[in-house]
């Protein structure tokens, strides 16, 4: 399913917002009182972007994942920040003489919400909207977004969340456009294939089904919800980051690239966890110098939060993008 960002630059943006919300809505088969309900908070969401900002972005992100669908909603910009965010979001507050029902409304009709606020680095408000069987919690926050000017994204993503274990793959198709996304979308498939696999045989019939392709750089992480532990396999500049307190580690990726070039022996590469580590991967689409050291208590917020800040501030505008937060010692129920 296609991710979306609309700029917010001028009034005529809010209306932009407020459809391409109700189209994700509407391909996500939400009934059409949640649409209307889905299409005020992105009004509202993109009203206030532009009235204390000036400018920033909508982010539109919708998955289905089994019985599971659900689509989230990010309010993104670098504006001044809020100095009080529990203030604000009471309902009556305004800080520039409006009726101050924004944030307040957006968060009693979207099923999840949580924003992140720094003075002087902009807020990020996540909005989330379930339909079906309820989302798991805490089970991950994830964006993938084309470049600007293209209407499908070279990257992509594979999901297999578990009781005892969980899949995370990230895939990157070399270049951007119709050629990425071929190349991206046999990654999934082949992955989806032969997903009980061990990861450094995942990772060679991946590079064997994308010889017909242009290519790509993939990565894919399994961790054991019980045992702690993280297996890692990468080919390309799909980097890893597994946080946890103040520190951080970063996952090995092999040179090369699937259906091209492919390292003589592909290595799986073993990492402890704990409950408390978060598993981040993103593609080149954002700077490889991401990290969560500036933002003070973030990393204890949801990873869908997580994601957005980290989209917002690394990404580097001519490529497509693709970042993952994913708690290690969450399992799904």
């Amino acid at each position: 399913m296609i991710h979306k960002s609309v700029a917010i630059t001028d009034r005529s943006s809010i209306g932009e917002a407020r459809r391409a919300a109700l189209s994700a809505a509407l391909s996500l088969g939400f009934s059409e009182e949640r649409r209307s309900d889905i299409g005020i908070v992105a009004t509202e969401a993109a009203t206030n972007i532009l009235m204390h900002a000036s400018s920033g972005e909508i982010v539109l992100c919708p998955f289905s994942l089994g019985e599971t669908t659900w689509l989230d909603m990010f309010a993104l910009d670098s504006g001044p920040g809020i100095t009080d965010i529990g203030m604000a979001m009471e309902d009556g507050f305004s800080s520039i003489g409006t009726a101050g029902q924004g944030l307040g409304a957006i968060a009693r009709i979207a099923n999840e919400s949580s924003l992140h606020s720094m003075p002087g680095k902009g807020t990020a408000y996540w909005s989330r909207f379930s339909k079906g069987r309820a989302v798991p919690e805490m089970a991950l926050g994830i964006l993938n977004i084309p470049v600007q000017g293209e209407v499908v994204c070279g990257d992509s993503f594979y999901l297999n969340l578990g009781e005892t274990s969980s899949t995370y793959m990230v895939v990157d198709g070399l270049g951007h456009g119709a050629g990425a996304t071929e190349a991206a979308s046999e990654a999934v498939t082949t992955v989806t294939r032969y997903a009980e696999e061990p990861l450094a045989p995942i990772v060679e019939r991946t590079h064997d089904a994308l010889k017909k392709t242009r290519g790509a750089a993939m990565s894919i992480a399994r961790v054991d919800h019980d045992r702690l532990t993280l297996a890692y396999a990468g080919v390309g500049n799909i980097s890893g980051i597994l946080v946890s307190g103040t520190q951080s580690r970063s996952t090995v990726s092999q040179n090369g690239t699937l259906g091209a070039v492919l390292p003589r022996s592909v290595q799986e590469y073993n990492y402890p966890v704990d409950r408390n580590t978060l598993l981040i991967m993103y593609s080149d689409g954002l700077n490889t110098k991401l990290s969560l050291s500036s933002y003070p208590g973030l990393q204890n917020r949801h990873p869908a939060l997580i994601a957005a800040v980290l989209y917002r501030d690394f990404s580097r505008k001519r490529d497509d993008a693709t970042v993952l937060v994913a708690p290690l010692g969450a399992s799904v129920a």
